[in-house]
């Protein structure tokens, strides 16, 4: 009888990295996506709704 050599494919790293990839673009959009971050860069001041002239000092020539 001949003898068959059965060899497993080994799987191409290539492979391997794009699904890390992919991994990693879908934790940060979730991470972006899931915390608001709008509100990190300032500090909102409360309006008094007041209204006030501006005053001009006139030049003297």
């Amino acid at each position: 009888m001949a003898e068959i050599n059965i060899e497993r494919k080994k799987t191409p790293v290539w492979r391997w990295l794009l699904v890390l990839i992919l991994l990693a673009l879908i934790g940060w959009a979730v991470y972006e996506f899931a915390f608001d971050h709008e509100d990190d860069d300032f500090e909102e001041v409360p309006a008094t709704g007041m209204v006030t002239m501006l005053q001009v000092q006139p030049i003297l020539s």
